[in-house]
This record gives C-alpha cells, structure tokens and sequence, in this order.
C-alpha cells in the first residue's frame, strides 16, 4: 500500500589574465546587452510511504528495497536515484565554491565592460541556489543492480530512494544564462546549438552533456573539433566559459560534476528506506 505524506593551472598575473580575458569577451560580440535568462525552477519531490514487509534477509540489499517498492506502486526506472547524506555536506561546499567564483567571474566581465556575461553568471547562481536537493550520481535500478551485484550498497547505507518524472526539457548553462528548450525525438547536439544564439557559443571550443544519470561527456562544437551526440530528455547542456582564468576553468570543470549530483527532473518521489521494513 503507498501512502501519501506530502508533496587545477599555470600562475598568470592580474593583467595578463585581464587582457586574455577582453579578447574572449570581445569575441563574443556581447558587449553593451543587458539581461539574462533563467528557466529553471526548483525540484519538487513528494515522499510516500510503502507498507511494511518482513525484510527478504537480516540485511537486505537496495535491490531488495527496489523489488519490495515495485510491489506496491511504479517506478521511472529511468530516472531512479539513491541519496546518501555524507555526500550533502561535500556538495554543499562545492556549491558555495561555485557561488563564489561565479560573482567574481561576474565582476571581472563588467569590469571588461561585457555585461551581458556578468548577467548571465548571476543567473547561473540564482539557478544554484535553486538546485538543492541531490542524489549519488549513476545508475541504481534493479537491471544494472543484477548485472553488478558486487556493488549493490546495503539497504542501511542509503538514505533515501526515489525517482523523477522524465522532464520533457534541455537545460542549456551558456554565458548568457540558463534556458530550458522542449526537447524532440531525435534530437540532437546540432539541433540544439542551431536553436541557441549563436554569441551565447561564438567562443567555446567545447561543451560539456551531464545525462539524466549523471554522466557526464566532453563534445567539440567548433569546426575543428565537431562532434555531434543525441539527446535524452533532461540533459543538461554547460557550454565553456569564454574567460581564460583559473576560476572560469575550475568552474568549467565543477559545475557539471555538480550538476550531476542534482536530482534528475522537477517533480519527484521520495521513499525512506526505514520505513520499508518491519
């Protein structure tokens, strides 16, 4: 019965690092426009409670959490994850890492009088501090268990299990901001890029693509580099900043791996392991 409760870099000085920065911001074409966008919205999850079972074993296995709760109600296998809270604190740090280094990397734009990348870095820590519910990247549900049985956690290890409703969403981080464009069949990386504007990529070599399951893959987008990819629905999209700076580098590499720990979609089930057995 399911129970409703309720819904790393070489040193280079300041003024090397600032011209670098200009020709990047130049070449953007962005200086002089104002604003930012944000699609983004905060995750909504909704715990439920499963009635109790006897356990399968004295110490049973997130497999066998997973078989007891698909007794009792569906799961988007697909969008499934596990929490675990000595994982919180760690990722909290990297948040609030990210916060900072986006409001100086923030600052130094307007400063190279490029406002629009100021503004679109604030957005992109408006859209983090929305993002505050997170998951253990990778896949969980039960085929990928059996096939990998040797690294199924134990129940007690896990401190939440719960699933997403598939999104129906691309979520695109450029140096203009975040947007969120409704996914296709058939989409792909090309399809994408020609529905952004092109000043939000005019300067990046690369992207990064972080799967719903939290992987995360490294795409070449400029003609020397080109490569194309398909997308699923709730991948989220980080182009590379246009800022030649030990900061923008740590974040070009941070904020995926962080992204990859949020929870796959907007609106999501959560089910407490210590309430699934007697």
């Amino acid at each position: 019965m399911v129970t409703p409760r309720s819904p790393y870099h070489r040193h280079r000085s300041w003024r090397t690092t600032r011209r670098l920065i200009a020709v990047a911001l130049c070449g953007l074409g962005l200086v002089g426009i104002a604003g930012a966008q944000d699609d983004t919205e905060p995750t909504s999850t909704f715990s439920i409670d499963i009635e109790r079972q006897h356990p399968p074993s004295p110490s049973p296995s997130l497999l066998d959490a997973w078989l007891t709760v698909e007794r009792e109600t569906s799961v988007n296998w697909s969008r499934a994850f596990v929490v675990r809270d000595s994982a919180t604190a760690e990722n909290r740090q990297r948040q609030q890492r990210l916060d900072a280094e986006l409001e100086g990397l923030a600052m130094q734009a307007r400063l190279l009088n490029a406002p629009q990348v100021g503004d679109g870095l604030d957005a992109w820590r408006k859209a983090l501090g929305k993002l505050d519910k997170g998951r253990i990247p990778g896949r969980v549900d039960p085929t990928w268990l059996v096939a990998h049985l040797r690294r199924v956690p134990r129940l007690e290890d896990v401190d939440a299990l719960g699933w997403c409703r598939t999104p129906d969403w691309i979520e695109t981080w450029t140096p203009l901001g975040i947007s969120r464009l409704a996914w296709e069949s058939g989409m792909t990386t090309d399809t994408l890029l020609d529905r952004l504007d092109g000043e939000a990529y005019a300067s990046a070599d690369t992207l990064q693509l972080v799967s719903p399951q939290g992987d995360i893959k490294s795409l070449g987008i400029a003609a020397w580099n080109h490569q194309r990819a398909p997308l699923v629905p709730g991948t989220r999209v980080v182009v590379a900043l246009p800022l030649n700076s030990v900061g923008a580098q740590w974040v070009d590499m941070a904020l995926p791996q962080f992204l990859a720990t949020r929870l796959p979609g907007d609106e999501c089930i959560t089910v407490d392991p210590a309430n699934l057995y007697h």
